[in-house]
């Protein structure tokens, strides 16, 4: 092997193992729609299987800003999620303007993969996450969060 077999051979071995760093497992998708327009998002935050909230070791998403999607006033949004997410339940939840998560609503715990609901807009857009429940319990720190704002238009 010539020395410019070596040095190429190093270059690729640290530039395959730079881009395997950086793949990460993706999380699964969680999709809204209103009308014909539709979006879907990225878990703000996910716990794939061994990890836990009280062990910190969930993916976090530091930066990212929640999913708009524009909605005529009256008209019905649709949540659909993966069915990773459907078996273990979930719920969607509009926080409170307080920021006090006691305050918040809630759907009941979700089994299938779509929940359909009317947005109320009293004031503005209308910020709603869906978060996942740790194996279905709703008493259990969520263990997936996506957020989305909706925009009345």
């Amino acid at each position: 092997m010539t020395a410019r077999s070596r040095l190429f051979a190093g270059l690729s071995v640290a530039v395959a193992m730079v881009a395997l760093t950086g793949c990460q497992k993706p999380t699964p998708l969680v999709s809204a729609v209103s009308g014909s327009t539709f979006v879907h998002t990225d878990a703000v935050l996910f716990c794939f299987d061994g990890q836990t909230t009280q062990k910190q070791n969930c993916r976090v998403a530091s930066n990212k800003t929640p999913t708009v999607l524009n909605v005529k006033a009256g008209q019905p949004v649709g949540i659909d999620v993966a069915k990773d997410i459907a078996e273990n339940g979930w719920v969607v939840v509009l926080p409170s303007a307080d920021g006090n998560p006691a305050n918040d609503r809630s759907s009941n715990k979700q089994d299938s993969h779509y929940f359909s609901f009317t947005p109320q807009f009293q004031s503005g857009p209308l910020k709603v996450e869906v978060r996942m429940l740790d194996k279905g319990r709703t008493n259990a720190p969520t263990i997936g969060d996506w957020q989305f704002v909706l925009v009345p238009h």
